[in-house]
């Protein structure tokens, strides 16, 4: 499956510390079942927003940076042309974005061959505040699910346990929840600050 050092491992859970580029040609094609990928959103430009009650940077590093639009898309289309190598041909890719990266995910889905299922709005019920009061308050996230463009191809989705999980209703394409508690995201950052 992966040809690779691994930066953490405990029982199945596996972590991968690298450049994603290079990462990505270590799987072998069609071995991954699903691909739940959160890449840059290229928010980096100097900005700040409130964190705490406090202001801070929007910087979070080069990663995060863009020179231009063709950069950016240059980028999404290798590391999707990567995934849909990877994946096995009747299982699916979801992506979370922000307006600021999501369409060229977006184009460069449809591109490298993936079909779009879904396009899925993750209403946060906490955002963080507007400081600079020139656009609508960012209370949400988009997340493409797609699959291989394979028309004989059937791809794998319970909806009947989709379906029992949400009190026996159809899942609705809106879902709405809070972000990530500071908490669990110290658990990780204490997790690879031990290893």
């Amino acid at each position: 499956m992966y040809k690779g050092k691994f930066y953490f491992q405990e029982n199945d859970f596996k972590l991968i510390n690298g450049d994603s580029l290079k990462v990505l040609k270590k799987f072998e094609d069609r071995s991954i079942d699903t691909i739940f990928a959160d890449p840059p959103y290229f928010l980096s430009n100097n900005g700040i927003i409130c964190k705490g009650g406090r202001m801070v940077s929007v910087n979070k590093g080069n990663w995060d940076k863009c020179n231009s639009l063709k950069d950016k898309h240059n980028f999404n289309k290798k590391w999707i042309v990567e995934c849909y190598r990877f994946l096995k041909d009747n299982w699916t890719i979801w992506i979370s974005g922000t307006l600021h990266n999501i369409y060229s995910i977006g184009m460069a889905l449809e591109e490298s061959g993936f079909k779009i299922i879904n396009n899925i709005t993750w209403q946060k019920t906490n955002p963080l505040p507007n400081l600079a009061c020139k656009t609508f308050k960012h209370s949400t996230e988009t997340i493409l699910w797609a699959r291989k463009n394979l028309p004989k191809v059937k791809y794998k989705f319970n909806y009947n346990l989709m379906k029992e999980l949400n009190n026996n209703k159809q899942v609705k394409d809106v879902w709405t929840t809070s972000l990530t508690k500071p908490s669990e995201k110290n658990k990780v950052n204490i997790l690879l600050k031990s290893y």
